[in-house]
């Protein structure tokens, strides 16, 4: 899955949201990438984020991800009860919090070779390698979170 990346909900955020500092950054990451995976809980806290701290209007924040949503280039990782176990066992695994754990999860079962995220206590984890799968996690943005 060469040049594809599964995105983390700030790099998202930032991409969607013209008035952040990272726009830029973050939205240049994404256009260059050959594809892109998303999951329920990325989009999910995308929404939240845009809408209820960044004050956009819920119908331009449902414009923009359901765009991205129908972009060809877009994959959609599902969350299903296998899924949810592996990531509670990740999360036991590598102290990592339950959202976190069932993004990664999530991408993990899909075969995603990077994830793109802004969060500190990911990219910790640098690569990480959980019951035969593997993922690189790397900040486009740079920085601290």
């Amino acid at each position: 899955m060469e040049g594809v990346a599964a995105l983390d909900s700030n790099i998202l955020v930032y991409a969607l949201d013209p008035m952040l500092p990272e726009h830029a950054r973050a939205k240049r990451a994404i256009l260059g990438l050959n594809g892109l995976c998303l999951n329920p809980t990325v989009l999910h806290e995308t929404y939240h984020t845009l809408v209820f701290k960044r004050k956009m209007r819920p119908v331009d924040a449902r414009i923009k991800i359901v765009e991205l949503l129908e972009d060809d280039r877009t994959l959609f990782s599902n969350q299903t009860r296998t899924t949810t176990e592996l990531c509670l066992r990740m999360a036991v695994k590598h102290n990592l919090g339950g959202r976190d754990a069932l993004i990664i999860g999530c991408y993990l079962c899909s075969g995603m070779p990077l994830m793109l995220t802004h969060d500190d206590q990911i990219l910790r984890l640098g690569t990480l390698s959980f019951e035969m799968h593997q993922m690189e996690f790397r900040d486009p943005i740079g920085g601290s979170a």
